[in-house]
């Protein structure tokens, strides 16, 4: 989990800031938003894999397992109506299978204080606290949620970990996210209506 930790700040770190203009000059394992899932996917990988996360179905996101040093998995989201499946959406994910959540709010800690120094005064932070998942609706599942909004207001980047109930069959996971505005709009507004 070290070496997790470590390659993710060394990716971050060779952003150069100065030179970032938006959300689109950051990547997880080499995908950034405003590329096409068609660069990473198959069109019949996209079409049988694809899921719906939210209530309303106006995007959707396919999921690939990596053989990445930094990340297990990759999630990205694209309008469902888009034929070029434009990336609004990535997601690098690590699990925590045997319910060590623990562990996962220390990396989330850790990697938190090294995205602050690293976007200092290039963002506004805000740490969401502990809070259930929308997505179930029991409202037993947890998560915690940062998220560093870039100054030009193109997006931002949120960190979370989330231990999800048995019923809702998922992993529990730390996920680190890069999210354009047009994304982010859609989940504070439309996604769980």
């Amino acid at each position: 989990m070290k070496r997790l930790l470590l390659i993710f700040i060394i990716t971050f770190s060779f952003q150069t800031l100065t030179k970032a203009d938006d959300i689109r000059d950051f990547e997880i394992a080499g995908i950034t938003i405003g590329d096409s899932a068609l660069d990473f996917f198959t069109k019949n990988e996209i079409n049988n894999d694809k899921s719906y996360l939210y209530n309303n179905k106006k995007y959707a996101a396919v999921y690939k397992k990596l053989n990445d040093e930094s990340y297990e998995g990759v999630q990205i989201e694209f309008k469902d109506n888009d034929n070029k499946f434009l990336i609004k959406s990535i997601g690098g994910k690590v699990f925590y299978n045997n319910k060590n959540i623990n562990n996962c709010y220390e990396q989330e800690k850790t990697i938190v204080k090294e995205l602050k120094k690293l976007f200092k005064n290039k963002s506004q932070y805000t740490n969401h606290g502990i809070s259930s998942h929308p997505g179930d609706t029991s409202g037993k599942s947890k998560g915690t949620w940062h998220t560093f909004v870039l100054d030009d207001e193109t997006g931002h980047i949120s960190i979370e970990c989330m231990d999800w109930t048995k019923e809702m069959d998922f992993h529990d996971n730390l996920k680190v996210s890069i999210i354009s505005d047009e994304m982010n709009q859609f989940l504070l507004n439309e996604a769980y209506k």
